[in-house]
């Protein structure tokens, strides 16, 4: 029998550690959650005072990532496409221009100041993970302490990113956004 395997052992054991993860939500200080339920999701970004604003193809609506509670909802789908730069990096709100990031937007924030860092991995591809991790510890190792998150019902293409204080974390799939804050 032939190994057509192209992977080396130390791929394979990072493998088998990304696939031994147990989903469940994020760790302290990470408390607060909040879901937001949307179809269509394109993209999103944090206005200045980083409340969230989600993009999607029926509108965009701001929301406050604590509570949940909704500021603005817009419908008009052409309105929310004028407001979105040719790149797709930049969307302009009543209050200034904000940066996006998202499935058709760009990448996002994936690590804080103080050292947490998201990503969107796939160790059971096609199906994503989200790891969240903390990079300043002593003796440091790629995934031996990281948080795999529980997506609920977000499925399919995955993004995350941190708001520009590393105080929120959002993770958006089909289904719309799951939001995780920290206390203080």
């Amino acid at each position: 029998m032939v190994n057509n395997d192209k992977r080396t052992p130390f791929e394979l054991d990072l493998l088998a550690n990304a696939q031994s993860l147990i989903c469940t939500k994020p760790p302290i200080p990470w408390a607060y959650e909040t879901s937001i339920t949307a179809n269509g999701v394109l993209a999103c970004g944090w206005d200045h005072e980083e409340n969230i604003v989600l993009i999607s193809g029926s509108g965009y609506s701001v929301t406050e990532p604590i509570t949940g509670r909704r500021l603005h909802r817009e419908r008009d789908v052409d309105e929310t496409y004028d407001r979105m730069s040719d790149d797709r990096l930049t969307f302009q709100l009543p209050q200034g221009t904000i940066s996006i990031f998202g499935f058709e937007a760009g990448d996002g924030i994936h690590m804080t100041a103080d050292g947490w860092q998201v990503e969107v991995i796939y160790p059971w591809w096609p199906r994503a993970t989200v790891v969240l991790d903390y990079l300043y510890r002593t003796n440091y190792t790629y995934l031996k302490n990281a948080t795999a998150i529980d997506l609920q019902r977000l499925d399919g293409m995955i993004k995350c990113g941190f708001s520009p204080s590393g105080k929120h974390l959002i993770i958006m799939g089909s289904g719309g956004a799951l939001i995780y804050s920290r206390k203080g």
